[in-house]
């Protein structure tokens, strides 16, 4: 990985490199935030996810934690939203049923730090305070911060732990220190920096190594310089080369330029090569790239017998080709070194020739740019990784540049539309719906002139030319300086989410249109049992009354047998009036409900009504009943009552049948009513329309019980329905 130094937002500190895992200790909870706030601010500017694991309630809650640190993030609620910060409780965290799992948490932090990456972040920003730590976990704690030290170094990870110094005491503060790569202390708002050994003596060799590059760049710049006074004199003696040493001298001082530049780089060596001689004068550097002692009589030669054999050949073509035409060479090769270990190296250089335009000498540097290299291959692994995980996720995922073109379309995609990326770029709306492509254009380009990511749904063509609903989502990448870089999206399938939308909008209209038709019909219902009541109960009642006020005005006060026989004749007619209306009332009363049910049972009720209809319709009703009677509730009897009711009268209505077969059964737990018509039958749309409220009505009838109901129908062979209700 490469040495990228970040901000740490602490001042002692400074910046510091990816990879690094250091501690504080800390007296105070101000001192806490006075340290972590200035961290996590600087990680959230610098494009780094960010996890604040506290310690608990004890020190400071998740809400106090959040409002320090959005007195220095005007933005914080953004970022939260955003999902750029995560504030954390330790004991959530770290312990698994209140036991500290080292296996579980470095998982953890491994899966953080892979979301953060996919994410696009920077890198992982993480603080943990260890307020929470006890006695019993001490030892495996240590040995979880001993693992994290040894595993980040090469990681794009920044790792602060946190601990108190009031918990700490003299063996602890060791131990901390031991696995951390270097400690901070801030005690009464000072601050205080403890470095381990490891890291004392690798900053003392870095100041010793730094020293030495720079005094041997001195001490060779002082030769390069005598040297090139010598050559300039040398020329200027000359006069009948006077343009010659012009165009060498530029030559001189562009070369003088890019060695000086390369001399500012780490692991570079500097070289020049007597053509001549044969023999190569290099800086210790160089030697050290090579891996070799310094030696008095290089060649160039020994130089390549360094150089891998398949690299071998194409460099000294290179390079000879180079050197006759005398121009500037830059080649890239690897070397074996004495010790087997294989590195990449970058050289670059140019030829000095003579008054009569023969190549003398070379001269240049040689980089050691194996980290680069590797860096190179591990981040072209990651990709290839990434773009396998792309591939295979069940979503369609695509990028686009700032200019609109499509660069990226993963695996997903291309087998749900049958086309090629190729093909894509070409035609990109070629898979969007021809009603939806207006719509989509306009909201891509409003999107893409505000650069803020949208929301759509959309329909899009499958290969085989099937359009199914998508939900899509764009969001655009910008770099630090806010310019747009690259816009992502996917696609999501929500057809299915549709459809059931659409059901559940099409039920609705169902059960609002039956709720309609109830109240039409309890109106209906309503006005038909008053109008009877009226015509033919008060009709009634009105007939007695006018014979009763007759007795009572005439009285038959004489006695006589002709009064008697007219009294016995009025009487008469008034009792076959009471009992017709006694009859109209048991009639109406059964048309409410009918008092078999409550009376005998369901298997009877059912029984007597097909008789009714056989004798009012003249159709043959056949009852096949395999029980006598049936235990159900109120509700249950019903129901299935009405059900067969509403049945009946769509055979009499619609069915055009002669005879109906009805059957009632036990069948395991449930029973079964099972209701056979020989009319025409009932089509699938009949069934199917949203104007069918009888059969929606009995439907809604049958799930209220917990029951099921289906219905079937053949042309000319008649209807069947069969309702199945639990015992």
């Amino acid at each position: 990985m490469a040495m990228e130094l970040r901000k740490t937002g602490i001042g002692v500190v400074g910046d510091a490199p990816w990879g690094t895992h250091f501690c504080h200790f800390y007296e105070t909870k101000q001192d806490l935030l006075d340290t972590l706030v200035p961290y996590f601010k600087v990680g959230l500017e610098s494009r780094e996810f960010c996890v604040w694991v506290i310690s608990n309630s004890e020190l400071f809650t998740v809400e106090e934690a959040k409002g320090a640190l959005a007195q220095a993030v005007p933005d914080l609620d953004r970022h939260l939203s955003n999902e750029n910060i995560e504030i954390l409780n330790g004991l959530d965290w770290y312990l698994d049923k209140n036991v500290f799992n080292l296996q579980r948490v470095t998982s953890a932090w491994d899966a953080k730090l892979k979301r953060a990456l996919a994410r696009g972040y920077d890198g992982l920003r993480v603080s943990g305070d260890t307020f929470w730590l006890g006695k019993k976990d001490w030892k495996d704690f240590c040995s979880y911060e001993k693992q994290v030290n040894d595993s980040i170094s090469d990681r794009r990870i920044t790792l602060l732990c946190t601990y108190p110094l009031a918990k700490s005491g003299a063996a602890e503060i060791l131990d901390v220190v031991q696995t951390h790569q270097f400690a901070t202390a801030r005690r009464k708002g000072e601050w205080e920096v403890i470095e381990t050994p490891e890291l004392a003596q690798a900053t003392a060799e870095i100041r010793r190594l730094n020293e030495e590059l720079e005094q041997r760049v001195i001490e060779r710049t002082s030769e390069l310089r005598v040297a090139n006074e010598e050559l300039r004199k040398e020329i200027a003696e000359r006069e009948q080369a006077e343009v010659l040493l012009n165009a060498k001298e530029n030559a001189l001082q562009e070369s003088q330029r890019r060695l000086e530049e390369a001399q500012r780089i780490a692991h570079v060596g500097h070289y020049e090569h007597d053509l001549e001689t044969g023999v190569i004068v290099a800086s210790d550097e160089n030697y050290r790239i090579l891996g070799i002692q310094p030696q008095d009589s290089f060649t160039l030669s020994h130089a390549f017998e360094l150089i891998h054999p398949d690299d071998r050949a194409r460099v000294h073509q290179e390079r000879n080709e180079a050197v006759r035409a005398g121009q500037h060479f830059e080649v890239e090769f690897r070397i074996v070194r004495p010790d087997g270990e294989v590195r990449y190296i970058h050289s670059q250089g140019d030829v000095i020739r003579d008054e009569q335009g023969r190549p003398r000498r070379t001269f240049g540097i040689a980089q050691d740019i194996t980290d680069r290299k590797q860096a190179e291959d591990a981040l072209r692994r990651s990709e290839d990784h990434l773009r396998l995980i792309i591939d295979t996720i069940p979503t369609m995922a695509w990028t686009i540049r700032p200019d609109g073109t499509v660069d990226f379309l993963n695996q997903r995609w291309m087998d749900y539309t049958g086309l090629s990326l190729e093909q894509f770029v070409k035609a990109p709306t070629a898979p969007i719906h021809p009603e939806d492509i207006p719509g989509v254009l306009e909201k891509w380009r409003a999107q893409m002139a505000v650069e803020e990511g949208y929301e759509n749904e959309v329909r899009l063509r499958r290969a085989d030319g099937e359009y199914r609903w998508f939900l899509v989502r764009t969001a655009p990448l910008h770099d630090e300086d806010g310019n747009l870089v690259k816009w992502y999206g996917v696609s999501i399938d929500i057809e299915d989410r549709k459809q059931a939308e659409e059901k559940l909008k099409e039920t609705s209209d169902q059960l609002r249109a039956l709720s309609a038709r109830l109240e039409s019909a309890r109106e209906e219902e309503g006005t038909r049992i008053a109008r009877e009541l009226h015509d033919e109960l008060g009709s009634a009642l009105t007939s007695l009354k006018f014979d009763l006020e007759l007795i009572k005005r005439d009285g038959f006060s004489s006695g006589s047998d002709a009064d008697f026989s007219r009294l016995r004749e009025k009487t008469e007619t008034m009792m076959q009036l009471v009992d017709r209306t006694i009859d109209t009332v048991r009639r109406i009363s059964s048309e409410l409900r009918p008092s078999a049910l409550d009376d005998i049972g369901l298997v009877a009720a059912i029984r007597w009504q097909a008789h009714q209809i056989e004798i009012q319709a003249g159709i043959v009703c056949h009852c096949e009943f395999h029980l006598k009677d049936v235990d159900l509730d109120q509700l249950q009897s019903t129901a299935l009552f009405r059900v067969f009711q509403e049945a009946m009268t769509n055979v009499l209505r619609h069915a055009r049948a002669g005879r109906v077969d009805i059957t009632l059964q036990k069948e395991q737990n449930e029973l079964v009513m099972i209701i056979r018509d020989n009319g025409r039958g009932i089509t699938a749309e009949e069934e199917s329309d949203r104007r069918s409220l009888g059969l929606l009505g009995m439907r809604e009838r049958v799930n209220l019980i917990g029951g099921t109901i289906h219905i079937t129908g053949a042309e000319g062979k008649g209807t069947v329905i069969k309702v199945s209700v639990p015992l």
